[in-house]
């Protein structure tokens, strides 16, 4: 396998000379015309209808710059810094909340938006916690056997996003355990509602809102912000939000948006607007030009 050795390689670098080629890579992506560029635009006129003009080029510019960063940057996270070292770039915010929710023995629910960098967060549950986390088959088979055992030597469980998978995070929580949701993907139209995201329409993921109302366990956002310095990053635990999962499902999926707007807009510039997150709604799809 060829990635996983350009991967390890990467790791060996400082993050700053990492970050020097994610800005190179960045602009290349920002001056040239491409998928990403065009999704990310597209994304960011529907999110922020009001910002100028030259405001939206320049989110767009640095949007893409710190996508490549989190892609550039996983190599380091996954074989170079070990357990024992990765509070050395990390600060925490919260972690309180999360140990008291766990305490209650009803289990709990983290969900996040794709910010920052989520393999931080990941590495970070895998050793403090026991922690599950559902994830969806990648068409890349390679890359999909890399980052299984990459995740498996974090320290975290994972299961596919399909009825088995639902089942052994139902079974996590009944325990008293803990599960991890990136809950800003977007699902089949059958395990979703539309749900406002950024005031616009969108398929937003069902999941955190049933396991919630089934297993009555606590709800907390989590959210990870690259420093300033760029080899620091910040981790943010919520406390926990009441009524998801014991409002209607249509409220509990927007009232889970709203808290990831919150988290999106800590660093809007951090958040992975390259995804078709309105592809799926009641309104023509914007990404079809």
């Amino acid at each position: 396998m060829v990635l996983r050795p350009i991967l390890k390689l990467l790791g060996l670098l400082p993050f700053k000379v990492l970050h020097f080629f994610s800005s190179i890579l960045g602009i290349l992506f920002y001056i040239t015309p491409n998928h990403y560029r065009s999704i990310t635009k597209t994304n960011l006129l529907l999110a922020f209808p009001d910002m100028k003009p030259l405001q939206v080029e320049l989110l767009l510019l640095n949007s893409l710059i710190n996508s490549n960063k989190s892609l550039i940057e996983t190599g380091k996270i996954w074989y170079s810094i070990s357990k024992g070292e990765l509070s050395n770039y990390i600060v925490i915010d919260g972690l309180e909340f999360i140990v008291d929710s766990l305490n209650k023995g009803t289990g709990v629910i983290l969900f996040t938006p794709h910010l920052g960098n989520i393999e931080v967060i990941i590495k970070y549950l895998g050793g403090m916690f026991d922690c599950t986390i559902p994830y969806t088959i990648s068409k890349n088979q390679q890359f999909e056997k890399i980052m299984l055992d990459a995740r498996k030597m974090m320290g975290v469980k994972m299961v596919e996003a399909k009825l088995s998978g639902v089942r052994s995070l139902y079974e996590d929580l009944i325990k008293g355990g803990l599960i991890a949701i990136a809950a800003d993907q977007v699902p089949d139209k059958k395990n979703g509602e539309i749900a406002t995201f950024f005031n616009r329409q969108a398929l937003t993921m069902s999941l955190v809102s049933n396991l919630a109302s089934k297993t009555h366990s606590p709800c907390h956002s989590v959210s990870c912000i690259r420093g300033k310095s760029g080899n620091i990053f910040k981790l943010f635990f919520s406390k926990p939000i009441l009524d998801i999962g014991g409002s209607p499902i249509k409220d509990s999926v927007n009232l889970m948006n709203r808290e990831l707007e919150k988290c999106i807009m800590k660093a809007p510039e951090q958040y992975a607007w390259e995804y078709k997150r309105f592809k799926h709604s009641n309104t023509k799809d914007p990404y079809n030009k």
